[in-house]
């Protein structure tokens, strides 16, 4: 009876310490919860930096169309004037610190006389004020302006950096018409049948990844 007893007794404890982990049970499973995790961390890296992109590039999309709405529902401008024009005006330029310029990381909207149909730093102050600038958009993130692409009789040109780009609509007409200026001194280039503006996330190759938002002069406007 008592060899019986510590019998049970030694299989209860055998049961008992084979329950655990072993310390290679245990490594195997650190090693698996590492790996998951590694891989979701760099998964959420990119998902955002897509996500971040897809932002601006909806953001400008959305600006251009607002323009396109102000200037065929015929927008009072400043000083109510109904017949004024409405537009976006975007550059490259990364010196830029003025307000009222456009540059890799902010564009603007504007208004302007149809006989003009480009954009003009007028007066002082800050974008909304004695200005023909009505509206400054910044780009917070590390997503920047990388191009601008202009299609002239059918040659697409990747235009050089500091260009500028004015995308304009006039009542009560749909259709966009395109200034594409070397320096904001040039005369606007014509014949410009599209334009591309080309987003970047900020960094390098092979790890850039970039969106287009294109605008047709038929006033049609898409994002690929």
């Amino acid at each position: 009876m008592i060899i019986n007893n510590l019998k049970l007794k030694r299989n209860h404890l055998d049961s008992t310490y084979n329950k655990g982990l072993t310390l290679i049970e245990l490594i195997v499973v650190i090693s698996i919860f590492l790996v998951i995790s590694s891989t979701v961390i760099f998964n959420y890296g990119s998902f955002r930096s897509s996500v971040s992109m897809q932002n601006i590039a909806d953001d400008i999309a959305m600006s251009i169309r607002k323009a396109q709405s102000f200037a065929i529902g015929a927008r009072a401008a400043v000083g109510g004037d109904f017949s004024e024009s409405y537009g976006m005006h975007f550059s490259t330029d990364t010196t830029t610190t003025d307000p009222l310029n456009a540059s890799t990381k902010s564009f603007l909207m504007f208004y302007t006389s149809p006989s003009n149909k480009y954009y003009t730093v007028t007066g002082t102050g800050a974008c909304g004020g004695s200005t023909t600038c009505l509206e400054a958009f910044s780009i917070s993130t590390a997503d920047k302006i990388k191009e601008i692409d202009v299609t002239i009789n059918g040659t697409v040109t990747v235009e050089p950096a500091g260009s500028t780009l004015d995308i304009i609509f006039s009542r009560p007409d749909p259709r966009a018409y395109f200034c594409y200026r070397a320096t904001m001194a040039s005369s606007c280039v014509s014949n410009i049948s599209s334009v591309s503006i080309i987003i970047s996330n900020g960094q390098v190759s092979p790890n850039e990844k970039t969106k287009t938002i294109s605008v047709q002069n038929t006033g049609q406007i898409s994002i690929q």
